[in-house]
């Protein structure tokens, strides 16, 4: 297998400085907030949607900062590391020191779409429904810039797409494929990115570490495909097929495809018994479950009410 089936990317996009750096995650997140403003500007001036062109610029900026940023960082600090919080609250602020969790965004944009919707008196699921649609975009953003941190790792495979991860010579508990034939004690703590470069510099070293480390399913991609581009392509043939489903619908059904797509990758995860139960919660089956009973919720909440005020026939 050549060196290119390595993963080698540096999740640093730019070093501005000693302190400061763009990684593909934060551009990742410009993008999305980017795509969302000029789509949802684009649908208000046509006269579509709950927004309208004077709102788009002051709600992107409210809920990427609120909703996706600060919901994403509480509810990692809430989640994953609710001990060191308890004893230091402080933690809250310390962006830099927790990832970001996909319970704390989703709860932190509908809590974003609740209050915009409450000040300017519109129905909180048209705002939603509107949303939904731009998710899978900001969902397919998210795992391409996930994939340069090279976790979640997938299980072996013999696949021929199969992605070695160099950064697993630095996992806890990581267990060669055959013995290693030279020290690798000084590159212990050297990061994944720097390891596939010595690796395309040294024939040596490649040859070392396709002998020790095992292919395995470049998962992150296949939740980018499942989560973003089948998701997107689903949600918008609804839309183009049903354009008048009752409001809400949209986005239980998000939820609900969301869900059962994310149920679809998790078996190919590798499984991780290190990680505490927080973190596999949200890269397992678990996650999953609560999507699909907060999809079917709304669904049977909205659909309910529409048949309740649905006219009655007359004889």
């Amino acid at each position: 297998m050549p060196s290119s089936m390595f993963h080698g990317f540096n999740p640093t996009l730019i070093q501005l400085s000693e302190t400061l750096t763009l990684r593909w995650s934060g551009a990742a997140a410009l993008a999305g907030f980017l795509i969302a403003f000029v789509w949802l500007k684009r649908q208000a001036e046509r006269g579509v949607g709950p927004f309208t062109p004077a709102d788009v610029s002051g709600f992107v900026l409210f809920t990427g900062l609120l909703g996706v940023l600060v919901g994403g960082h509480l509810g990692a600090v809430v989640l994953h590391q609710w001990d060191d919080f308890a004893s230091d609250g402080t933690l809250a602020f310390l962006f830099r020191q927790s990832g970001t969790s996909v319970v704390g965004v989703f709860a932190g944009v509908l809590a974003c779409a609740a209050y915009h919707a409450r000040k300017h008196q519109r129905p909180w699921l048209q705002v939603t429904d509107a949303l939904v649609l731009l998710a899978p975009l900001g969902l397919l953003l998210w795992h391409l810039a996930a994939f340069t941190d090279g976790e979640p790792l997938g299980r072996v495979t013999d696949m021929p797409w199969g992605v070695r991860f160099p950064a697993e010579l630095n996992r806890d508990g990581f267990q060669p494929v055959a013995p290693p034939t030279l020290d690798l004690a000084s590159l212990a703590q050297a990061p994944g990115h720097e390891l596939a470069r010595l690796a395309r510099e040294n024939p040596r070293f490649e040859e070392e570490l396709l002998r020790i480390l095992p292919p395995r399913h470049p998962v992150v991609l296949y939740e980018a495909a499942l989560e973003g581009c089948v998701l997107l392509a689903l949600l918008w043939a609804v839309r183009a097929r049903w354009p008048s489903l009752p409001t809400g619908v949209m986005t239980g059904l998000f939820f609900v495809l969301y869900g059962g797509l994310t149920w679809a990758s998790a078996p190919l995860l590798e499984p991780n018994p290190n990680l505490p139960l927080s973190y596999q919660f949200e890269q397992g089956v678990l996650l999953s479950l609560l999507l699909l009973a907060v999809g079917a919720a709304f669904l049977l909440e909205v659909l309910g009410q529409h048949r309740v005020t649905a006219p009655t026939p007359q004889a």
